[in-house]
C-alpha cells in the first residue's frame, strides 16, 4: 500500500508541477496577481509531494518490500540499513527520483527565500523550474516508475551496486545531485530575465 501511495504522490506532483509551470508564467505575462500568487504555494506543495514519494520508496527499501521491482533489483535482506537506504538512488529510477526531489527542494528554497524580489520575477523563475520538474516527472511516470509492482513478490532481492557499498559513496550521489540540480536555479533566473526583458 505504501508504494501505491508514493506513486500517487508522484502523479499529484506532476500535475502540481504543470500548474506551477503554466499559471505563474501566464500570470506574469498578463499581470494577473492571483495567478502570480500561485507560484509559491504550488512550489511548496510539489516539494512536499516529492518528499512523500521519496519517503515511500525509502520505506520500501528499509522494509525489504521485494514486491516492488526496483527494490528487488537493488537491495537484499543481508544489506546493512545504510546500504538499503543508499539503494534508493542505487539505480536509474531512484536516481531520477532523487534528481527531481532535489529540484523540488531547490525550487522551494527559491520560493521561500526570494521575498525581496518582485513577485512577477519569482513567478517566472518558479514557473520555469516547474516546467523542468513536469518534464522530469512525466519521464519518470511513463518510462522509469520506481514503484512498479512484481506479483508474486521475489523471495530475495539482488544486490546493491558494489560501487555504492562504501560509506563515502553512500553520501556522494545526493551531494553531487544537490550541486548539479542547483545549476537549474541559475538557468531559471537567466531564462526569466530573458523573458521579462
Amino acid at each position: 500500500m505504501i508504494p501505491e501511495f508514493g506513486h500517487f504522490a508522484l502523479i499529484l506532483a506532476f500535475f502540481v508541477a504543470l500548474a506551477q509551470g503554466i499559471l505563474p508564467l501566464v500570470g506574469a505575462h498578463r499581470n494577473s496577481a492571483p495567478w502570480i500568487a500561485l507560484a509559491r504555494p504550488a512550489t511548496c506543495t510539489q516539494a512536499l509531494l516529492l518528499v512523500v514519494a521519496f519517503g515511500c520508496l525509502t520505506y520500501a527499501f528499509v522494509q525489504n518490500d521485494f514486491s516492488v521491482v526496483y527494490v528487488a533489483q537493488h537491495s537484499n535482506t543481508k544489506l546493512p540499513l545504510q546500504y538499503r537506504i543508499a539503494g534508493v538512488w542505487g539505480g536509474h529510477e531512484g536516481s531520477l527520483l532523487l534528481w527531481v526531489l532535489m529540484l523540488g527542494l531547490w525550487s522551494m528554497a527559491v520560493a521561500l527565500f526570494s521575498r525581496r524580489l518582485p513577485d512577477a520575477m519569482v513567478a517566472r523563475v518558479v514557473g520555469i523550474l516547474g516546467l523542468v520538474s513536469a518534464g522530469l516527472l512525466l519521464f519518470i511516470l511513463l518510462t522509469s516508475n520506481p514503484f512498479e509492482r512484481m506479483l508474486p513478490a521475489a523471495a530475495e532481492g539482488r544486490d546493491l551496486n558494489p560501487l555504492l557499498q562504501d560509506p563515502g559513496l553512500v553520501i556522494h550521489p545526493p551531494m553531487l545531485y544537490m550541486g548539479y540540480v542547483g545549476f537549474s536555479v541559475a538557468y531559471a533566473f537567466a531564462v526569466a530575465a530573458l523573458i521579462s526583458g
